[in-house]
């Protein structure tokens, strides 16, 4: 691309337009929730909105050989605590996470007086990787949280038979994190079903969107009594309302619809932009897998001339994209707090040089899309 004036200073940007509601007012949400406006629903501590919620969800991640049972919560990251307080982990067990991952999961073993182990994710990724798992096990491991992130989907079936088979004195429980992840698929299965428990989120900026809120879902009924035990305070301490619930439900008739969309513009964004050697982004999906993205990562390498990360950023922003920067992962934190496996050398990479593209604009037209692609050649093209 031929030297041009970035938007950062002073040029024009490449995507004009504003950046894209999220989440989006359609008529079926408004509908629902103008309903139970009316009939006074909204204000009940129970109701059928938490109710069609509820089995909806379940219908949803459920087969002829599995059924999934669902128990709403007030966010993702109460969703990914009561999950492991229904695994059973108890205070000085270990549970492993990746080095790289979403603070909140961190916080939740601390919560229960666990301690995190962090194992590392995979080469140019940012999901946990199976044989980093196996090497970080030891007798007081408990529990594994598995994130999928940025559109990337963990080896979740091999981590899954490396726990199974680790001890057979000690189980060692998976919980699945699709926080990121709704309506994604592998092997046929919807996300979310793999582990012992799954934890999801709806907050305001997620795929499934209701400002907040979250559920956990498993076929194990005893982790589902586990988690709302401790939930039971008189009434439930971590409730989602029916308001929420009323503008959930519509959205998982179009979801499937809009994970397609997305995977579709994503792929061709990552296509279209592997030959800017700056920037690594991920590798072809494997056959059976359909990603969610919530967000669509990069690596930014180090030797991308003349830009720091956040420089990179900012004149992306500057361009019209809705673009930051990846998690800041966990290395810093101290022994006191966690055990550390290995260097983890591929976290390191991954906290200090992801950039990460926000949903909305995955949905839009392959005008659009092109307009993205454009706009990152255009930054990298003309360093400072």
């Amino acid at each position: 691309m031929a030297a041009e004036t970035l938007a950062i200073n002073g040029g024009t940007p490449v995507i004009e337009s504003a950046e894209l509601p999220w989440p989006i007012a359609d008529e079926a949400i408004r509908a629902a929730v103008l309903l139970a406006v009316e009939d006074g629903s909204w204000g009940q501590y129970e109701s059928r909105w938490t109710e069609q919620l509820t089995e909806k969800l379940g219908s949803f991640h459920s087969n002829a050989d599995t059924t999934h049972s669902t128990m709403l919560c007030s966010s993702g990251t109460i969703a990914v605590e009561l999950a492991l307080r229904g695994v059973d982990v108890k205070p000085d067990d270990e549970v492993i996470l990746a080095g790289y991952d979403f603070p909140g999961n961190f916080r939740a073993i601390e919560s229960i007086g666990a301690r995190p182990v962090l194992a590392d994710v995979v080469s140019n990724g940012w999901v946990l990787d199976p044989d980093q798992v196996a090497e970080a096990i030891t007798e007081k491991t408990a529990a594994v949280i598995v994130s999928h992130l940025h559109g990337q989907t963990a080896k979740i079936e091999a981590i899954r038979s490396i726990a199974d088979s680790a001890s057979a004195e000690k189980k060692i429980s998976v919980i699945e994190d699709v926080c990121q992840v709704p309506g994604g698929q592998l092997n046929g299965k919807p996300l979310g079903t793999f582990g012992d428990v799954s934890a999801f989120s709806f907050g305001g900026s997620k795929l499934l969107s209701a400002g907040r809120g979250g559920a956990i879902m498993s076929t194990d009924a005893g982790i589902l009594q586990r988690a709302k035990i401790y939930a039971q305070r008189g009434n439930d301490a971590f409730p989602l309302s029916q308001l929420q619930a009323a503008a959930l439900t519509p959205q998982l008739d179009t979801l499937k619809a809009m994970t397609q969309t997305r995977h579709s513009n994503a792929s061709w964004l990552i296509e279209n932009t592997r030959s800017l050697d700056v920037l690594v982004g991920l590798e072809q999906v494997v056959s059976g897998t359909l990603p969610a993205f919530y967000k669509l990562p990069w690596l930014l390498q180090d030797r991308t001339p003349g830009w720091t990360r956040a420089e990179f950023v900012q004149a992306l922003i500057a361009e019209g994209l809705s673009i930051g920067e990846g998690f800041r992962g966990f290395l810093r934190r101290s022994p006191r707090r966690c055990r550390k496996v290995g260097t983890l050398v591929n976290c390191q990479i991954a906290a200090q040089q992801t950039v990460v593209l926000h949903h909305p604009i995955l949905l839009q037209t392959h005008e659009q899309i092109s307009k993205v692609a454009d706009a990152i050649a255009k930054v990298v093209a003309n360093p400072p």
